[in-house]
């Protein structure tokens, strides 16, 4: 049997006219903005998470800052100046930075860790909290090593 378009979208297949199978444009349009609408929604939470864990991250990276310049240049200390804010100094108590380095939204529970030469914290461990939202990270100096974690 031979298949003739027929104008319209139908099918002549021999048993009648029958409609031809596919999508319209409007439902293809329709699917596409809910999808879209959907994917808005769930990249702004997902972004959301990931400023906080980069924050984190950000912290964590100014703290090995710190114990790297006290293993190049002698003691260096981090420490919390304000509930959103941190800062490096040297041993005499000089700050690194100009300004205080800002976790805005964040809420930093109040910390100091000192590392001296070696870039050894200390015996004991020591935990600063950053808290956004009802989320919270932990970052963890180990006692002895110095190596810094998320948990």
């Amino acid at each position: 049997m031979i298949r003739v378009d027929k104008p319209g979208g139908w099918s002549d297949h021999g048993r009648g006219l029958t409609a031809a199978r596919g999508f319209t444009l409007v439902e293809l349009v329709v699917v596409m903005s809910i999808v879209g609408i959907i994917a808005v929604y769930a990249g702004a939470k997902w972004q959301g998470d990931l400023s906080f864990y980069s924050k984190a991250d950000q912290l964590v990276n100014d703290i090995r800052r710190a114990q790297a310049l006290a293993m190049s240049k002698g003691g260096h200390t981090i420490r919390s100046v304000a509930s959103d804010s941190y800062q490096i100094q040297d041993a005499a108590g000089t700050a690194v930075d100009p300004q205080p380095t800002v976790l805005d939204r964040v809420q930093i529970g109040g910390f100091s860790i000192t590392f001296d030469g070696r870039g050894d914290p200390g015996a004991a461990n020591q935990d600063v909290q950053l808290t956004q939202e009802g989320q919270t990270v932990t970052i963890r100096v180990v006692g002895n090593t110095g190596a810094v974690v998320r948990l």
